[in-house]
């Protein structure tokens, strides 16, 4: 067991060291405020104003899911949504939404949980997927994480409804999810 402590210490360590420059900008609100919603603009002035290049980006991304994983949740969220931000990879934008989403259930923020649900029932239903399969996957999870947010959110009885009587999600809890009547 100490082993393993010195290992996931070593390995924060390591990853708080390479994702430092990028957390360090992020953390001065003037330098924050450089910053525009063209990402291609923003790739561009970080490094060169900053030094912050594609490494360092990546390297929130593995820091953020590192503190998901130890349980910092909130730190996790944090990140995860700056790392959004400056993201040009549509793939991975989409993995650190998941794991935004699952960081603000595992907190219970009911209604940042529905805005980040939202968001990405939106780019399901509009994204084109590589196959079918991976999209009808994806509206799957949804469904299922979905169940989380509208047990506990104050108006979720009636956007559970909502949401599965839609025509992309009713074919999927009459044919394929069955079991997300259990609950």
């Amino acid at each position: 067991m100490v082993d393993r402590r010195v290992e996931v210490v070593a390995r924060l360590k390591a990853l708080e060291d390479a994702a430092a420059p990028l957390v360090t900008f992020l953390q001065n609100a003037n330098a924050v405020q450089e910053l525009r919603a063209d990402k291609q603009y923003n790739l561009q002035m970080l490094n060169d104003r900053y030094q912050i290049g594609p490494d360092q980006i990546e390297a929130l991304y593995q820091y953020a899911k590192f503190q998901f994983e130890c349980g910092n949740y909130s730190g996790a969220a944090d990140y995860l949504y700056r790392y959004r931000a400056l993201c040009t990879n549509n793939e991975r934008s989409l993995n650190a939404l998941w794991g935004k989403l699952a960081a603000e259930i595992l907190m219970q923020n009911w209604d940042i949980a529905l805005e980040e649900l939202n968001r990405l029932k939106e780019i399901i239903d509009s994204k084109s997927f590589s196959s079918p399969l991976n999209q009808v996957q994806s509206r799957i999870w949804l469904m299922h994480w979905s169940l989380f947010i509208f047990f506990n959110h104050d108006n979720g009885r009636t956007q559970i409804i909502d949401l599965f009587n839609q025509d992309k999600y009713v074919t999927l809890t009459t044919k394929l999810k069955v079991s997300m009547f259990c609950y």
